[in-house]
């Protein structure tokens, strides 16, 4: 008795409650448990038959009812919400006519569906029970709504609860369009992989698989009050026939059948599943009858499912329109013989009058006796009770969309794909991908010719070529790409537009496995196979490999987010297929680098940051900035990633979230900060000491008793800055053009944009008036000027330039392709860098591609405090390891004191850490009141902050151009714009 008192404590908490649902997911685990274990339980009745209200309601109407109107009730007709209204007359009509006891709704939408189903009920005497195919919910028969995996993609998933949960929110969805039973699940074993009818609709091909699978799934439905259909028994899994079309024929012995095709029944049964739907099969071994389908067959149904098995519960015949049957058994003699073998409810008959006809014949002959028609219509009855049927109140019309597509559903939808990517080789440990810094690489896309989800998701990790293959490509074609991609360290090859079907060789042309084949014997590669796993059969061993089944956007994302280590793989084989055997699957770990997915993930509603897009919108709206990029990252999850506006306002060219923006001062601790911390680390940079202990300052300089500390925390004395660029300037306030030049030679050679070059030597003048420029008191003021020593100091150190250091020490380990200096330099294109500023005081023309700070632009775009371009995503990314302690990807960038040095304040009465920015000590600041004490950031001058929260694990980034066309507008200051964006994410997350 064990089993059931864990079950139902277990399933009583309601799956939206955050405080009960891990307590009821170990219950449902441990009552799973037990059932495994094979411990001796009372087997359980479908909910109805033990509910004493239902039976009563039943036995009341039942005896009001005629027999027409009994018949009636045994049959349930296809309704299609894409038809005419021709269509939809003569089922009316039928409703009326026969009293029929239910519909199955086929192909349309869900708002026809709905109008359709009011309509049908409103002509129904007796409430209607709706059936629906849903075994990947609604999408299954139903446009726009959501997709979720096949079973067979299900089969793969180790975690159990999470097909509890889809099917709660299958029956939540199902429920809202007036569905009261979903013929799913599918618990056949599909052990021949040439099934042609269920095939992916299995859950695989072993037996407890299935068994765990399916009760989970019927225990969602039952649980969320829909009824369950177990089907098709006693087992279509070993067929190479479609029922469809003819009647197929399963040669195994009692043995073979009770210890494999039948065993999931029996366990359904035992768990008190709602419903079970009979398959039209011919089986030898449980009636040589020639030609009986299984469904017709007395000695399967009455002996086999009712007697031995004891099921209780309503049976539906599988499709009577079906070949399997109809192609023996005309309508009106099917019904008949169906009833007789132990069938409650007939669905989809071929000729629906004549076979009530039939039947009602068949009754006034004496061939069923009226207890026969009796059983069966109290068991309906009692059944529309217990669905709710009995107090039928319309459905309603409205919001149909927003009710089925909640962030709870795609949230769902989105970790069973992510839990059933299953990497099923893994020889030289490639996947989760490691160090990035010297990794060159690429994707060849088999089958599709644009960016997609997995692309998409691959550039959020790294730079990689992506290439496009027709899988009907010729042999020579194949070996021209396999001759472009020889030059890469890592090639992720994904295999997509493939068929399920064997007999079309899973939609794989020979030349296209042949390729996949040659590129992984290289040992570079890792082939990712959006489809069939059984598919494997074709590609032998493989060195690195990894089903995602689907081609799904969730299951593309996910499988990118495996393989750069960003999820766990944890799934396994649900099938055995060529070299490949069920159960096979590595488990690889994630959590090593950012990952993307929904805010439910970690415990934060969608619906709560929301506002943000209000607050950028209205800010746009204002002229405080023309668009830009938000990002927030929680507990290692980008949770919002988002770009608003345009370039420029009045422009076309909206913001993309792979576009560059200036991020001005941010430069500061994303390029220089990181150098400083490795020289720390190297013992070369001591924090007590001072500039002339690095530096050979200018006789009289007053700046070489600075110590590091102070200009790192600017509390040095230094101006905060000095306009170099104005006595560059001729009498016309024009740059002077002994100074400057439209184009470049060995001494105009400093590029100031890419249509004007400085004078080369004019960089000494600009050192010469920081070196003499006055010290004021040691307090805290801003200064950009002692990062001009740091340029020198590292350029000096390292022999090259400070880009050059930054990319190899920080951002090419990262994986950081969107983050450099001057990006036109490196052949970025101009339309993805929006523009900082109309420039009519220094250069007299639109700043785009190049620094923005005119000290910076003086240097030739490379500075120690501006200069840097980059995207919110990889600005995420390098916020995150300092969140990690110096750790990510695999790769230790700093080491944990290091870290803490350099984000800690240092002086009081100072905010100020080192390079890093720190929350205002009282007041307003860079950041909203709302961050710890620990956090550290900047802002930059362009309209941008990055900011990082160790104890409460956020990032925030906010990315804009608030300085085009004008500099002076200071509308995102003086709004608190940023602040407030930030506030609504610490409210979103922490529930202030």
């Amino acid at each position: 008795m064990l089993y059931p008192v864990l079950l139902r404590i277990g399933t009583i908490f309601d799956t939206q409650s955050t405080g009960m649902i891990k307590l009821k997911h170990l219950l449902i685990f441990l009552s799973l448990s037990v059932l495994l274990a094979g411990q001796a339980y009372s087997q359980i009745k479908p909910p109805y038959l033990a509910d004493k209200a239902a039976q009563a309601w039943a036995d009341s109407l039942l005896n009001t009812l005629s027999l027409e109107e009994k018949v009636g009730q045994l049959f349930m007709i296809a309704a299609y919400s894409n038809k005419d209204e021709a269509h939809a007359s003569t089922i009316e009509r039928y409703v009326k006519q026969y009293k029929l006891g239910g519909l199955i709704f086929m192909q349309g939408t869900p708002e026809a569906q709905v109008k359709l189903n009011n309509r049908f009920q409103a002509a129904s005497s007796i409430p209607l029970m709706i059936g629906f195919d849903g075994e990947w919910g609604l999408s299954m028969r139903l446009q726009n709504t959501i997709t979720y995996p096949r079973q067979l993609q299900l089969g793969a998933i180790r975690n159990e609860l999470l097909i509890y949960e889809m099917g709660r929110e299958f029956a939540r969805q199902m429920k809202r369009l007036g569905i009261h039973v979903n013929f799913a699940p599918v618990i056949d074993v599909n052990n021949n992989p040439e099934n042609p009818v269920i095939n992916d609709r299995s859950f695989g091909d072993d037996v407890q698989n299935v068994i765990k699978k399916g009760i989970m799934y019927m225990r969602g439905l039952q649980d969320g009050g829909l009824l369950a259909c177990a089907k098709h028994f006693p087992g279509h899994g070993d067929t190479n026939v479609d029922s469809h079309y003819d009647l197929p024929v399963i040669k195994h012995s009692r043995e073979r059948l009770n210890a494999i095709e039948m065993k999931p029944f029996r366990a359904l049964a035992q768990n008190g599943v709602g419903s079970m739907m009979v398959a039209h099969l011919s089986i030898p071994a449980l009636d040589n009858t020639p030609n009986l389908p299984s469904t017709l067959s007395p000695k399967v149904v009455d002996d086999i499912l009712r007697k031995e098995m004891n099921y209780e519960g309503l049976l539906f015949t599988d499709a009577m329109n079906m070949k399997g049957v109809a192609k023996y058994f005309p309508s009106g003699q099917a019904e008949v013989k169906a009833i007789l073998a132990g069938n409650d409810i007939m669905l989809f008959s071929e000729k629906v009058p004549e076979a009530i006809q039939g039947v009602m014949n068949a009754v006034n002959e004496g061939v069923i006796t009226a207890e026969m028609i009796d059983q069966r219509v109290r068991k309906i009855l009692a059944a529309k009770y217990w669905l709710g049927i009995a107090n039928y109140q319309p459905i309603p019309e409205g919001g149909i969309q927003s009710d089925l597509h909640t962030p709870y559903a795609q949230y769902l939808n989105d970790k069973l794909h992510a839990a059933a990517i299953t990497v099923i080789s893994n020889d030289y440990q490639r996947i989760p991908v490691g160090d990035m810094s010297a990794l060159r690489m690429a994707s060849i896309n088999i089958g599709s010719f644009k960016a997609n989800a997995f692309t998409k998701m691959v550039d959020k990790y790294g730079a990689a070529d992506h290439y496009f293959i027709a899988k009907d490509a010729s042999p020579a074609e194949f070996d021209q790409m396999l001759e472009k991609l020889s030059g890469y360290d890592l090639v992720l090859c994904s295999v997509m537009d493939m068929s399920r079907f064997a007999s079309k060789k899973f939609g794989l042309s020979d030349q296209s496995v042949r390729f996949v084949k040659k590129l992984d014997s290289g040992g570079k590669a890792v082939s990712v196979i959006f489809g069939s796993p059984y598919s494997l059969s074709r590609f032998d061993l493989l060195r690195h490999a990894i089903v995602a089944y689907s081609e799904d956007g969730a299951a593309q994302s996910a499988a990118a987010q495996v393989i750069f280590g960003a999820l766990d793989a944890t799934a396994e084989l649900p099938v055995t297929a060529g070299a490949y055997y069920t159960g096979n699957g590595y488990c690889t770990n994630g959590q090593i680098r950012l990952s993307y997915g929904s805010p439910l993930n970690v415990g934060v509603h969608p619906d709560k940051l929301k506002k943000i897009d209000q607050l950028a919108n209205e800010a746009i709206k204002m002229g405080a900035m023309p668009g830009c990029q938000i990002l927030v990252a929680y507990r290692g999850q980008v949770i919002y990633e988002k770009a608003f506006g345009k370039h420029t306002k009045s422009g076309n060219q909206a913001v993309q979230l792979d576009d560059l923006y200036d991020i001005a001062s941010i430069t500061k601790v994303a390029a220089t900060a990181p150098i400083l911390m490795h020289l720390y680390e190297q013992g070369f940079l001591k924090l007590d000491s001072q500039l002339k202990d690095y530096l050979k300052l200018e006789p009289g300089s007053n700046k070489g008793a600075l110590g590091f500390r102070e200009i790192l925390a600017h509390q040095a004395g230094l101006q905060a800055w000095i306009p170099f660029y104005k006595n560059t300037l001729d009498a016309n306030g024009k740059p002077d053009p002994n100074i400057y030049s439209k184009t470049t030679d060995s001494i105009f050679n400093t590029p100031v944009t890419a249509e004007l070059f400085m004078r080369g030597s004019y960089i000494d003048s600009m050192y010469q008036a920081i070196d003499q420029s006055t010290l004021q008191a040691k307090t805290y003021k801003y200064s950009d000027l002692g990062y001009y020593y740091f340029l020198k100091i590292i350029e000096s150190y390292f022999g090259q330039r400070l880009d050059v250091v930054s990319d190899s020490l920080l951002w090419k380990k990262l994986g950081g392709n969107n983050t450099m200096f001057n990006p036109l330099q490196r052949g970025l294109a101009l339309s993805r860098i929006p523009p900082t500023e109309e420039d009519r005081s220094f250069r007299m023309q639109t700043i785009q591609g190049t620094v923005h700070d005119q000290g910076v632009a003086m240097l030739g775009g490379v500075g120690a405090h501006a200069g840097l371009f980059s995207n919110a995503n990889d600005l995420a990314k390098y916020l995150q390891i300092l969140l990690n302690k110096g750790s990510y990807g695999g790769t230790k960038f700093f080491e944990p004191g290091t870290v803490d040095a350099f984000t800690n304040r240092v002086f009081k009465n100072n905010r100020r850490a080192l390079a890093f920015d720190k929350p205002a000590l009282s007041g307003e600041g860079p950041s909203c009141t709302c961050v710890s004490d620990r956090s550290f950031g900047h802002s930059g001058f362009t309209g941008t902050l990055a900011w990082a929260d160790p104890d409460h694990d956020i990032i925030f980034i906010f990315l804009s151009n608030r300085t085009y066309p004008d500099a002076e507008n200071k509308l995102l200051i003086n709004q608190n714009i940023r602040p407030r964006i930030q506030e609504v994410v610490y409210d979103a997350i922490l529930g202030k």
